[in-house]
């Protein structure tokens, strides 16, 4: 029977911990440790124009990245998942960053070597790096490329400043020579730290409410971060990782144009969520897209949804499922959207589908005309909430319930 997860839990069942290229075997350390996603960014191809579009020539790529849990060693995953040629990395780093600086930096290796060429439409991961990283910790990944990296695999809304230098600038702990910024990530689409078989990575897949539009950049208010403060503050023995695998713009059922919205959730599941490294829970939270961008009916959304689902129980894992919050007021969500979005949200509360469901709806919406976000909520377009709201939203989680539906052992 599936339950409210602000009221009960369910079960758990196993987790994961996966080897990439370059990584060795999947065991972190001894003593039963295991490769745990500290953070992530869902990626995409490169935008038709900017940055993404050129890519990188004979320039530095400091990346800054904030942890979930800490660890005494990291693990940084490269992609060029979405790239039109092979890229190579002269060199990487990995530091504790202060905005564009980073302090004594660690050097990165792959398969013993300082540089790597990752061919198109592949990832690969780095051997392990002795760097102690603390809950929350800001860190700088800085890539070097001589050569012309052509488009960029990249994640176009990152609310986070990274910065840019001409030439090899991976060695500088210093921020320099670091005189342009960008708000998107580059060519980074992962970070894990060893953690012992009863931690995991709840995965939460989204679009852009999850991936944090609304908030202010270099905030971390997204309801994510809210999610895992939450987490982090709990007694011991309750910690989970919180990686945030929202695109803005994704729907559930298509892939969408520009490509910086990403593929669908379909079609990203495995890449973005279930392949990552120790992953315990997965929180679906997609739908608004669907139902005002591409007016994609309720029946389809739902068998989206439902495909979702069947395919994380699949995997050996739990599923959560989060009712789609109000548009009411947003320039695409007339009447009719907003109607399938009630068919849609029956359907999350009642069909059975997901493990337990979170209604987000009903924690931000406005009593008194329910298919618009209370005012004190809205960011302004009346589609995405404010830091205030994903606040409320992160709280509404029953953390004991989520903690029993994570799993607790490497799958």
């Amino acid at each position: 029977m599936m339950r409210a997860l602000t009221r009960t839990a369910m079960v758990a069942g196993l987790g994961v911990a996966l080897a990439l290229p370059g990584t060795g075997a999947a065991r972190a350390t001894n003593h039963g440790e295991h490769w745990t996603a500290t953070w992530t960014a869902a990626p995409t191809a490169a935008n038709s124009s900017g940055l993404s579009h050129t890519g990188l020539t004979d320039q530095t790529i400091r990346n800054v990245v904030y942890t979930s849990i800490g660890g005494s060693t990291v693990r940084v995953r490269l992609t060029n998942r979405y790239g039109t040629r092979p890229v190579t990395f002269d060199a990487a780093t990995v530091g504790l960053a202060d905005g564009p600086a980073a302090g004594d930096v660690t050097p990165l290796t792959f398969g013993g070597a300082t540089s790597v060429t990752v061919p198109a439409g592949e990832d690969v991961a780095s051997d392990p790096a002795p760097l102690k990283v603390g809950t929350g910790q800001a860190l700088a990944v800085s890539l070097f490329s001589a050569t012309a990296t052509g488009p960029a695999t990249y994640h176009n809304a990152a609310h986070t400043t990274s910065y840019l230098a001409a030439g090899d600038h991976t060695a500088d702990g210093d921020g320099t020579a670091f005189t342009g910024t960008t708000s998107s990530w580059f060519f980074v689409d992962g970070l894990d730290v060893p953690a012992p078989p009863h931690v995991g990575t709840i995965v939460a897949l989204g679009d852009s409410i999850t991936d944090g539009t609304g908030t202010a950049d270099n905030s971390n208010t997204r309801w994510t971060d809210d999610l895992f403060a939450r987490i982090a503050a709990s007694p011991p023995g309750h910690l989970e990782a919180v990686a945030d695998a929202g695109i803005g713009g994704n729907e559930v059922t298509l892939d969408r144009q520009p490509p910086l919205y990403g593929v669908s959730a379909q079609h990203r599941l495995d890449a973005d969520v279930l392949d990552q490294p120790g992953v315990s829970l997965v929180l679906v939270f997609e739908g608004v897209n669907d139902l005002t961008a591409s007016k994609v009916p309720a029946d389809q959304v739902i068998g989206g949804l439902a495909a979702i689902a069947a395919r994380i129980h699949d995997a050996g894992l739990k599923a959560v499922g989060f009712t789609v919050t109000p548009c009411g007021g947003y320039a695409s969500c007339g009447a009719d959207a907003l109607a399938q979005r009630a068919l849609v949200n029956d359907w999350i509360r009642t069909s059975g589908a997901f493990d337990a469901v979170v209604d987000f709806d009903a924690a931000v919406r406005d009593p008194s005309n329910p298919d618009h976000l209370l005012p004190a909520y809205d960011s302004g377009d009346h589609l995405h909430p404010d830091a205030a709201a994903y606040r409320k939203m992160a709280g509404t989680v029953d953390l004991t319930a989520l903690g029993e539906l994570a799993t607790r052992h490497p799958r």
